[in-house]
């Protein structure tokens, strides 16, 4: 008898082959683990209203050897695992019509001019709302184009801790676009979105929709077992017994369900979340639970990464025109007017500082909660980029030259961290293109090409 020839399938075909299947889910972490290796993330971070250079960019010191000014002095424990990025500028013409947080936040994340919403005019206003992104942005391509982001439950994540941040237009709100004039609204409340990711979706349904629920769920079973057993010859010799073991897991599991109907969620741990207080007189809700729901936002998207529920967030702490009064926020803080009113009062600079350095200490917290957190060879931080960044660098002039943005983590994808990087006026879209090439996708330039000089060096290895 003629013995067949094996096939060898390379593991990178293999897996793009498999897609978001249901063998996909499992094998792609057995592949993983056989390499010791584990899921890669995007996490992109916005706080508004610009910030004090002299005060977040060292003023001292050379590229690996320098001291945290205030504003960025929280980030002392993770110095080792984060990036200044210095000496960049937004991919914009201060001169173009519309708002100026609105054309920042914009075109710092699709790299490409706003255009007017569809059915609108701006009619050349100066301080125009109804912009709108002309493309996708990053976080959304990099999904769309990069392996290592595909795959999960979930594409991706879009929170905020303001509510104002949810509604009306996009222009200086939303983050994430899909497409052209596609904006991604962020969700601005934490149980909500608690909810949508981590309670049992059957608590609200009638019996029948149960019921076709429990029938859906047994066809998926049934096709994942078929599937697991037909590729069973191609994973690593090292994880066969853990893919016998989720073989049995599942059979199991069909039995469950073929008794009771009931099925099992998540086998990760949801996250703790602080209560959010009620508003007393004279303060917003918004301001009575800005701290808290930061926290909570961002501690429901470490634990979708634990889940891998997901691998690409954005998450804003709240938008270009904020108006929170952090007069009711921060204790001791006694300047009445909001953020972006603040942020155009040139007697207001310690105020601004205190601001800024508010969101420093939050996203320390939630840096140092993936620092702690073995994973693989490492890390969650270490397979996490978290890339830190502005609408503007100064707040009264909206200007563009040397956008504050830090980057942490991202070591396994070759981040070159504990360094205080000067790049001469590069634009965004050129530090987007080389976080772009380190995520598989690789760009010689990235947005419009009259702000792309293409990929910087230096950044990743």
């Amino acid at each position: 008898m003629k013995r067949r020839p094996q096939i060898y399938i390379p593991r990178r075909a293999l897996l793009a082959g498999m897609g978001a299947g249901a063998a996909g889910m499992f094998l792609r972490p057995m592949f993983a683990s056989a390499q010791d290796a584990a899921p890669q993330r995007l996490l992109i971070v916005h706080r508004p209203c610009g910030t004090l250079p002299e005060d977040f960019f060292p003023q001292t010191g050379d590229a690996t050897n320098f001291t945290l000014p205030r504003i960025i002095a929280p980030f002392e424990p993770v110095k080792s695992e984060m990036v200044i990025i210095n000496e960049t500028t937004c991919p914009r013409d201060m001169g173009w019509p519309g708002d100026q947080h609105s054309a920042g936040l914009i075109t710092m994340m699709t790299g490409k001019r706003f255009i007017d919403i569809p059915g609108t005019d701006a009619g050349g206003d100066p301080n125009a709302k109804n912009i709108t992104g002309a493309d996708k942005s990053i976080d959304q391509i990099l999904l769309e184009q990069s392996t290592m982001l595909q795959g999960t439950a979930v594409p991706s994540l879009q929170s905020t801790a303001y509510r104002p941040s949810s509604v009306g237009l996009p222009s200086f709100k939303v983050m994430s676009y899909s497409k052209s004039n596609g904006p991604l609204f962020a969700e601005s409340r934490p149980d909500f979105l608690f909810s949508k990711l981590f309670a049992p979706a059957e608590a609200s349904l009638s019996p029948e929709a149960l019921a076709r629920m429990r029938a859906q769920r047994q066809g998926v079973l049934d096709f994942a077992l078929k599937d697991l057993n037909r590729l069973r010859g191609h994973v690593p010799a090292s994880q066969l017994p853990k893919l016998d073991s989720h073989l049995e897991g599942l059979q199991q599991l069909q039995a469950k369900i073929q008794t009771d109907g009931t099925a099992p969620g998540a086998a990760c741990d949801k996250p703790e979340q602080l209560v959010l207080p009620e508003a007393p007189g004279g303060v917003t809700i918004d301001e009575a639970q800005h701290l808290n729901a930061a926290k909570n936002q961002l501690g429901i998207i470490s634990a979708a990464f634990k889940c891998d529920l997901t691998r690409v967030a954005t998450f804003t702490f709240a938008h270009g025109n904020s108006d929170l009064r952090f007069s009711n926020v921060i204790d001791g803080f006694d300047y009445t007017n909001g953020h972006h009113n603040m942020s155009h009062d040139t007697g207001a600079t310690d105020y601004q500082a205190r601001t800024d350095l508010f969101y420093s200490e939050i996203l320390s917290g939630f840096l140092q909660e993936l620092k702690a957190t073995p994973e693989g060879a490492g890390t969650m931080l270490d397979n996490t980029l978290v890339v830190y960044i502005n609408e503007c660098c100064i707040g009264n002039s909206h200007s563009i030259e040397n956008m504050p943005t830090l980057m942490f983590g991202g070591k396994t994808l070759g981040l070159q961290t504990g360094q205080h990087i000067r790049f001469g006026g590069r634009y965004m879209n050129d530090i987007w293109a080389a976080v772009a090439t380190a995520f598989g996708v690789p760009m010689t330039t990235f947005g419009d090409t009259d702000f792309s000089q293409g990929a910087v060096t230096g950044l990743f290895a």
